[in-house]
Parts: C-alpha cells; sequence; structure tokens
C-alpha cells in the first residue's frame, strides 16, 4: 500500500520529468478543480480532461514550466496539502507564483484536486 503522500510526491516527480503516462495512472475519475481566474481555470473531471485543458496549455505557455512542492503534508485521513512554487518563463517575463494544492487521495489514486494560487500574477507573466 503506497502512502498518500508518497503518491502525491511521486506525481511531482514524474510531472517533473514528462513522465505523463505515470502521472495519469495515478489519476482515478479525477475531479480537477484549477483556480478561477487563472488562463485554465475550471473544473476538468479525468485523465483526458485534466491533460487537454490544464497540464497541456500550460505546458506550451510556460517554458520551462516547473511544480516544485516545498511541503507535502497529510491532512485528516485521505488528503494531502502541497505548498509550493511554480516557476518559467511566460509570454510576458518569468513566473514565480506560490501555490496550495489540496489532493484527496482513495485506493491510491488521485479521486479530487484543488488549486490554491495567485491567479493575477501568473496569468501577468504567461499573458493571457
Amino acid at each position: 500500500m503506497t502512502d498518500r503522500v508518497d503518491l502525491v510526491r511521486s506525481a511531482y516527480e514524474a510531472f517533473g520529468k514528462g513522465d505523463i503516462p505515470t502521472v495519469a495512472s495515478m489519476l482515478a475519475e479525477t475531479e480537477w478543480h484549477e483556480a478561477k481566474g487563472m488562463p485554465y481555470g475550471g473544473v476538468f473531471k479525468g485523465a483526458e480532461e485534466i491533460f487537454g485543458n490544464v497540464l497541456g496549455p500550460i505546458a506550451q505557455d510556460v517554458e520551462g514550466f516547473q511544480v516544485t512542492p516545498e511541503e507535502i503534508l497529510p491532512v485528516g485521513d485521505d488528503r494531502v496539502i502541497s505548498l509550493g512554487r511554480y516557476t518559467g518563463t511566460g509570454a510576458n517575463g518569468p513566473v514565480d507564483v506560490r501555490y496550495a494544492h489540496l489532493w484527496t487521495v482513495r485506493d491510491e489514486k488521485v479521486v479530487r484536486f484543488e488549486q490554491f494560487a495567485d491567479t493575477k500574477l501568473f496569468s501577468e507573466a504567461v499573458g493571457k
């Protein structure tokens, strides 16, 4: 049995390496809440919608896009919070934005994700 903190840490590591199949394998029919105000804001369900509407477009819009967790902590019985930074270069300059991610993990799969970030700062750097 994988610890939920380890699962989330592994998701960040796989994403950082561009290992999309591994990230996708960690998702159930995940409900993904991208912060309103982000260029990719909204609620998406399942890997196809998440990669098509959020993770794929971010990688195209932000050169060298990185998600760097600084802390990953368990919360309650099935949740994990990650605090960290988004970095890279957008159309209008550097991206350096703090984030908080709230993950819900059940049966060793991510079932829900919610993002909290400075959407104005991110949008300005990306130019959207």
